[in-house]
C-alpha cells in the first residue's frame, strides 16, 4: 500500500452552495500526493451529490457520511483514518490557492519540521473582495517554545487548523482529539504545537477563508460566549497536565486579559440583538470571574472542565432554541 505524502480532511454539513468551489481549488491543487478525506456530517441539502461527483473524477477522493456530530467530531472521524504522513485540514467552505499544498509540503521536507503554517486572506463574497490577514508572524523556523507562545497570543499564529500542516504522528501519539464544542481550534492547536519540535512560518497567503452571514460572530448566542471562555480553561488544564504552566503563563495570562474584551463584546451584541440589557451587568461579571478563575491560584485542573460562572440568555419573548450539532456548522 502506497502511503499518501498528505491527507487533507474537509468536514461538511450543508455547503452546497460552497463545495463546488472549495472542492475546484482541491482539485487544481500543484501537490498531487494527496488522500482527501470529506467527512459528511449528515447532510441535509446536496452537498453529498456534489462531492460524489468530485469523487467519481478524482480516485483520492474519499467520501465518509455520518449523523450530524458537529465539527470536531468530523474533524476527529478524518483523522481517525487517514494514512498521509502529514495532515491538513480545510472547511469546505473555504478554497485554496493551487501551491497550498505543495508550498506547506516543500517547507516541512526542506527543515525537516512537525508543522508548517501560511499566511491566509479573508473573502467578502457578497463584495467578492479579498483582504490579506494583518499581524502576521515574521516568516522563518521556530523552535516549539517560540512558536507556541505566538500561538497562545493569537497575534501573527493564529488557532485556526485550516492554515496548517501537521504531521500525523503527532495526533496519533499523543491520542488528540477535538473537543466537542465551539471554538475548539483555540482549545486543540496548542496541544498540537506542544508536542512539536520545530514549527516553520510561511508569508504566502495560500487559503482563502470565506465570510459567510451566519458565522459564529454574527450568529453569537450564550452557548458559543461560554465554550470560548472554557477554552482558555482547557488550555489551562493541558499546560497543568503537561507541567508546563509556568513556561508559558504570562501569555496565557495575557490572552486571558485579550479574550475578556472580545467577551465583553460578544455580551453586548448578545443583548443588543435581543433587545434587552436586563442582566446584562451579571453576565460581564460572570465572564470576568470565570476567567480570573482560569487564571488564578485557585483553579483546579480536571478533564471535564466546566465555566464556573456560565453566561445567561437574556430574557426575551422568543425562546432561544438550544444548541443543536446542526448549529456548530455555523462558522
Amino acid at each position: 500500500m502506497c502511503i499518501p505524502a498528505i491527507s487533507l480532511i474537509i468536514p461538511v454539513y450543508n455547503l452546497e452552495k460552497y463545495l463546488e468551489k472549495a472542492l475546484k481549488s482541491v482539485e487544481e491543487q500543484t501537490f498531487k500526493d494527496v488522500e482527501v478525506i470529506i467527512v459528511d456530517d449528515g447532510s441535509t441539502d446536496n452537498s453529498i451529490k456534489i462531492i460524489e461527483k468530485f469523487c467519481k473524477k478524482n480516485p483520492n477522493f474519499k467520501l465518509i457520511v455520518q449523523k450530524n456530530s458537529g465539527p470536531g467530531a468530523a474533524r476527529n472521524t478524518g483523522v481517525s483514518v487517514c494514512t498521509g504522513k502529514y495532515i491538513a485540514f480545510m472547511d469546505g467552505d473555504d478554497y485554496l490557492e493551487p501551491k497550498f499544498l505543495e508550498s506547506l509540503y516543500s517547507a516541512a521536507i526542506k527543515y525537516q519540521a512537525d508543522i508548517v503554517c501560511c499566511n491566509f486572506s479573508m473573502y467578502f463574497p457578497k463584495q467578492d473582495l479579498k483582504i490579506s490577514s494583518l499581524f502576521n508572524s515574521l516568516p522563518g523556523v521556530y523552535t516549539k517554545t517560540q512558536a507556541l507562545k505566538k500561538l497562545i497570543l493569537d497575534i501573527g499564529t493564529h488557532y485556526f487548523v485550516w492554515n496548517k500542516l501537521s504531521k500525523r504522528e503527532i495526533f496519533f501519539e499523543n491520542n488528540l482529539k477535538f473537543e466537542d464544542m465551539y471554538f475548539e481550534d483555540i482549545s486543540t492547536s496548542p496541544k498540537i504545537f506542544y508536542h512539536a519540535n520545530k514549527i516553520v512560518l510561511l508569508g504566502e497567503s495560500l487559503y482563502n477563508y470565506v465570510w459567510r452571514e451566519k458565522s459564529i460572530l454574527h450568529s453569537i448566542n450564550t452557548e458559543k460566549i461560554n465554550d470560548f471562555i472554557k477554552a482558555i480553561g482547557i488550555m489551562r488544564e493541558f499546560f497543568e497536565s503537561e507541567g508546563a504552566y509556568k513556561d508559558y503563563s504570562n501569555h496565557l495570562w495575557i490572552y486571558a486579559q485579550k479574550s475578556k474584551i472580545v467577551v465583553y463584546y460578544y455580551i453586548v451584541n448578545l443583548h443588543a440583538r435581543s433587545m434587552t440589557f436586563k442582566g446584562f451587568m451579571e453576565n460581564i461579571s460572570s465572564a470576568k470571574k470565570s476567567i480570573d478563575y482560569f487564571m488564578s491560584k485557585e483553579f483546579n485542573p480536571a478533564p471535564l472542565l466546566k465555566v464556573p460562572y456560565p453566561i445567561k440568555p437574556p430574557e426575551k419573548k422568543v425562546k432561544i432554541k438550544k444548541k443543536s450539532k446542526n448549529s456548530m456548522w455555523k462558522k
